[in-house]
């Protein structure tokens, strides 16, 4: 198993707040988002998604598949972390009628 990524939150912060020298508040009034949902962003309690992917990606003159991207390997690393307790029977042709 691959090692913990960084929550892309923690990614954000470092670009964003670290980087600019911008508050919080400035940086949410920049994006057009609320200084709440920058927060739980910046803090790990929510995920970049396809609406701040554009706004980030507009802020930065990046790609949005690039904050997607980040948001995708994190997520995938949780769900691989949880597969032990994912229970799943695996289709088979055999015993499956398709008319």
């Amino acid at each position: 198993m691959i090692h913990k990524p960084i929550h892309p939150g923690l990614i954000v912060k470092d670009a964003l707040i670290d980087n600019t020298n911008l508050t919080v508040t400035e940086a949410a009034e920049r994006l057009d988002v609320t200084r709440t949902t920058l927060s739980r962003l910046l803090n790990g309690h929510a995920g970049i998604s396809p609406e701040m992917a554009v706004r980030l990606a507009k802020f930065f003159g990046t790609s949005i598949e690039n904050w997607i991207n980040l948001q995708a390997h994190y997520d995938a690393w949780v769900a691989q972390k949880e597969a032990k307790n994912i229970h799943v029977r695996p289709f088979s042709a055999s015993n499956c009628s398709l008319s």
